[in-house]
């Protein structure tokens, strides 16, 4: 998946289903989040988050944080209540749209949302933010493409800054799927059927959906190193579908 399919898909989860698509919770699927209920959950997130980093950085600056795949303002919200400037970026410009709606009026001057449907950062200069920060992102990204943002993330950041993401090592239903084979040879109507039913939802991402990715630890210590940052902690931790996160904490050192 390249990431012009990657966009096609989260523009269309944004259109039919955009707090669900944000946080998938079972019984919120069909446009039942209520928004004071889900904007209240990135605030607890949040919360939780920097009380984590505090315990190992208490002094670091609270200038300008990126949220990364900010999705309809969520965590961008509350990192408002604690950074002077916060970025939100993501590759779905329905869901800039939609975070832009929702900006809270006491905090609107200090918060911007940028679409990017690169698969870099260009769009920031070296050591723009003194956080970056991303939650339940990266794992809907293929691989490659999580590696080259990981870079990024570490080039935007500040000297002495932080990176603070979750990113899945083992997921049971994890992407490449695997592939079934039927028991007789395809006739030539079949074959025609996939070929076109496989670049059309290759260039218009329909008939596809959010996929589950991983990286493996010592793959993201390496990525993060050579990009001049250190991993400060790395906690795992297991959800309810059997997937194991682990949350990195880094600093930009060099």
């Amino acid at each position: 998946m390249n990431i012009l399919r990657l966009r096609m898909v989260w523009e269309r989860l944004a259109k039919e289903d955009p707090y669900w698509a944000v946080l998938t919770s079972p019984d919120k699927a069909g446009n039942r989040w209520q928004l004071e209920e889900f904007f209240q959950t990135g605030r607890d997130e949040v919360d939780a988050c920097l009380n984590e980093m505090k315990r190992h950085r208490p002094d670091v600056a609270r200038g300008a944080a990126l949220d990364f795949g900010c999705g309809v303002g969520r965590l961008s919200q509350a990192l408002a209540r604690h950074y002077d400037r916060v970025t939100g970026i993501d590759v779905a410009e329905r869901m800039i749209e939609l975070a832009n709606r929702h900006k809270p009026s006491d905090a609107a001057d200090r918060i911007r949302y940028v679409h990017n449907a690169r698969s870099d950062l260009r769009v920031f200069d070296d050591g723009a933010f003194d956080l970056v920060f991303s939650l339940i992102t990266l794992q809907h990204i293929p691989p490659p493409l999580i590696e080259g943002y990981l870079g990024e993330f570490a080039r935007i950041t500040k000297l002495g800054g932080l990176i603070y993401f979750q990113l899945p090592s083992f997921a049971p239903n994890a992407t490449p799927e695997v592939k079934k084979w039927s028991w007789y040879p395809p006739t030539l109507y079949t074959r025609l059927k996939r070929w076109t039913g496989r670049w059309f939802r290759r260039f218009t991402g329909i008939g596809d959906t959010m996929h589950m990715n991983t990286l493996p630890e010592a793959r993201v210590r390496e990525l993060l190193r050579a990009a001049g940052a250190e991993v400060i902690s790395a906690r795992q931790q297991t959800e309810q579908d059997g997937c194991i996160s682990v949350i990195y904490l880094a600093e930009r050192e060099v």
